[in-house]
């Protein structure tokens, strides 16, 4: 066979062409994404991963795993906006495994599940292996709560935990020195981790867990009056303790012990669909369109340690954050 003259070259410039013309459009999708994002254009995206095939009326499983975080929060409020625009979703499945976490994304979960429960679509919650503290602060508004065998659940309560470094200070040979303005005396009370802490101090911090104590404590009394209809038996169960699967169910803080399929069976039946018959999607995040070394990502390049970041650091440290957490 003879070769036509020049047909290898002609090969290597369509691959290069090809190359070319893929790397220009990467970086026009790149910058209008960028830009729409800079505007405020776009929300976040979820995706469905299909779990269940079966019949047009379908249930969405909506799942909070590991610390509950402003990102968990952006996550369930985008899942719960997709929900609301799907009328093919007839109930939610809310799949907890969390050990809870910040004060603020845990009650703006709550209101999504709110939100759901508002469009008259019944949200049953499933627990894993841990739905404790912000874990079930935002699963005791639903409808039923399906526990695990296994679950390990309650730690109802607010804890804060601050670093002071005084005696590190100290030790080092250096010495702080904290200024406050005239009219604002009280500006360092539990706000100054250079220095041991004193009562006022604790007082300050205290009145803010008891606060949001108040409002964990109203959230489990109204989602779960039916089953612990006594404020006072709250109060009981209310006190930081963990419980099992069987304990809960006991003590009214979930209705009965079973796994995923459990909960979706008894969302089935809420939402008066025929048992088996409900397709079943899983709402998911879809892979980062950039890593952190990509075009829309932070610089990967390794950096020294600078003053803006140590800086950041003991701000951190030193800030009193309530949350709704077993460790």
């Amino acid at each position: 066979m003879v070769s036509r003259p020049g047909g290898f070259l002609q090969g290597v410039l369509l691959v290069l062409a090809l190359f070319l013309f893929a790397g220009v459009f990467a970086i026009g999708i790149a910058f209008g994404v960028g830009a729409m994002l800079a505007v405020g254009q776009v929300d976040e995206v979820v995706l469905e991963r299909t779990v269940r095939e079966a019949g047009s009326q379908r249930i969405a499983v909506i799942p909070v795993s590991g610390g509950i975080d402003d990102a968990q929060a952006r996550f369930v409020r985008a899942a719960v906006a997709h929900v609301m625009k799907d009328t093919s979703i007839d109930a939610v499945v809310l799949r907890v495994d969390s050990p809870g976490g910040g004060v603020s994304p845990s009650d703006q979960i709550w209101r999504e599940v709110e939100r759901l429960k508002q469009s008259r679509r019944p949200v049953v919650a499933s627990f894993g292996g841990m739905a404790a503290s912000g874990g079930y602060y935002v699963a005791c508004g639903t409808d039923h709560i399906v526990a695990e065998p296994t679950t390990i659940t309650g730690s109802i309560g607010v804890i804060a935990q601050i670093l002071t470094m005084e005696g590190l200070m100290e030790k080092i040979g250096v010495q702080p020195v904290t200024l406050v303005a005239s009219g604002s005396p009280q500006k360092d009370v539990a706000n100054d981790l250079f220095r041991t802490w004193n009562d006022a101090d604790r007082a300050k911090v205290k009145s803010m867990l008891d606060a949001a104590y108040a409002v964990f404590n109203k959230r489990v009394a109204t989602g779960r009056a039916s089953a612990i209809p006594d404020p006072k038996q709250v109060d009981a169960i209310a006190n930081g303790s963990i419980y099992t699967a069987e304990q809960a169910v006991a003590n009214g803080l979930a209705d009965q012990i079973g796994y995923l399929d459990d909960a979706i069976a008894v969302a089935e039946q809420r939402a008066t669909i025929p048992a088996g018959r409900a397709s079943v999607v899983e709402l998911v995040l879809p892979p980062p369109l950039f890593s952190s070394s990509g075009l829309l990502g932070r610089d990967a390049s390794p950096r020294g340690v600078d003053a803006d970041a140590i800086r950041s650091l003991l701000v951190e440290l030193g800030s009193p954050r309530p949350m709704y957490l077993m460790h």
